[in-house]
């Protein structure tokens, strides 16, 4: 889209400097992918308007904890999380190498995340490198932003998903030449191990390596349950805790991403934040996997970056409103309440800082790409404090249109 275009509607999104901001009547100005200008409507405008209320807009939802292969298995639960993932999730990730189905499921997932207003997401793959191939190729052709990797395995895992160290590597080089900043950036490639139990030390010290070495930004799992961190401590005992797996083979920075952190020690939490990694929050799957509740304060209070994650199939859906709610829930379980505020923060702004694109999505602000949604609330909202409760609360919120670079994706 090179000539400009406006959209009308109510408005609301965070801002970079911090709080929100919200008008009634809008005027959103997209040219060549970007935000031109946000202003009240005055009545005309100088290029074509596409009328979109009593929509409000915002900002894309970034998701940034969801494993592409459970779409399938939503639901289907009913054990703590390493008797799930043997009985429900590893053979269901087995099929992704058969390529046909690989790649019916990718459009499937594709058009579950534009449905429920997310524009961006970082995405777990399988490890089969084809299908993840075939992930990165539905995700180019729906128009969404995200990363996506390989999931990293090879150990403690059904043979038919163990994949060697070098194959491994050898594959994420493969793929990331292939599709790292694909579309000027739209697209990147990000290093997976699942998590230290599926991964021997030399393999998460290489996959270390190749982040370090290309920039790449790094997504695992940390302390979702205490049975898996016992496992870990087992498998690898030179650490003395489950962050000093990580830390020991070089996988904890600023440009980690760990999904659950539910049971860390004050100590890991410190260390956490003095690395500036970040929180992919997963309360939706906490819940249905009984695996505990994070401290959202832990993070908060010590300035750590937090975005919400679906987290399917654990989480029972891809809409990140469900994770906004769950979080408020989740807190208020430890004694800690959170504004409806800081919740559409963390499903946008926080998602984007989360992933390293805060500047460029994740508020509807001059000079960012044009990533948003219009949301049709369920009920008359008078002013900012109203239309954020509906957003983060209300039942039968509509996405009526998702858009990411001011062209319109997936929702029809």
């Amino acid at each position: 889209m090179s000539s400009p275009r406006g959209y009308r509607g109510r408005l609301l999104t965070p801002l970079a400097g911090g709080g929100t901001a919200y008008l009634d009547d809008a005027l959103l100005v997209v040219e060549r992918g970007r935000i031109v200008s946000v202003a009240a409507w005055t009545g005309s405008a100088t290029c074509p308007v596409y009328d979109l209320r009593p929509s409000v807009l915002v900002p894309g939802f970034v998701d940034t904890h969801v494993h592409f292969p459970q779409t399938r298995v939503i639901g289907r639960a009913g054990s703590p999380l390493l008797e799930w993932l043997d009985g429900t999730i590893f053979p269901e990730e087995a099929r992704f190498a058969d390529p046909a189905y690989a790649r019916a499921v990718a459009g499937e997932f594709v058009s579950a995340l534009a449905a429920a207003g997310t524009t961006t997401a970082s995405v777990y793959s399988s490890s089969d490198e084809q299908a993840t191939h075939l992930l990165f190729e539905a995700l180019a052709a729906s128009g969404l932003r995200a990363l996506a990797g390989l999931t990293l395995m090879d150990q403690r895992c059904p043979p038919e998903l163990l994949v060697p160290r070098a194959a491994a590597l050898a594959a994420c080089g493969r793929l990331a030449d292939r599709w790292h900043g694909h579309d000027h950036g739209r697209l990147g490639f990000a290093v997976t191990p699942r998590f230290a139990l599926s991964c021997s030390r030399a393999l998460m010290e290489d996959a270390a390596r190749f982040a370090r070495e290309r920039g790449l930004l790094v997504q695992t799992h940390l302390a979702e349950h205490p049975a898996e961190g016992t496992a870990v401590l087992a498998e690898h005992p030179f650490a003395a805790d489950y962050l000093g797996v990580y830390e020991a083979v070089g996988l904890l920075g600023n440009r980690t991403l760990f999904a659950h952190a539910i049971h860390l020690s004050a100590s890991e939490w410190d260390r956490f934040a003095a690395a500036g990694a970040r929180v992919a929050h997963c309360p939706d799957s906490n819940f249905f996997l009984g695996s505990g509740r994070m401290s959202l304060a832990d993070a908060t209070g010590r300035g750590i970056t937090v975005g919400l994650g679906s987290d399917v199939a654990a989480g029972r859906s891809f809409d990140l409103r469900r994770a906004m709610a769950y979080t408020y829930d989740n807190a208020l379980c430890l004694g800690h309440r959170v504004t409806a505020a800081e919740l559409f923060t963390m499903a946008t702004l926080g998602g984007a800082r989360a992933l390293g694109l805060d500047g460029v999505v994740g508020s509807l602000e001059a000079g960012k790409e044009a990533d948003f949604v219009a949301l049709t609330l369920p009920a008359p909202a008078a002013g900012e404090s109203e239309v954020l409760a509906q957003v983060a609360f209300a039942g039968g919120v509509r996405v009526e249109r998702a858009f990411v670079r001011g062209k319109r994706v997936g929702v029809e």
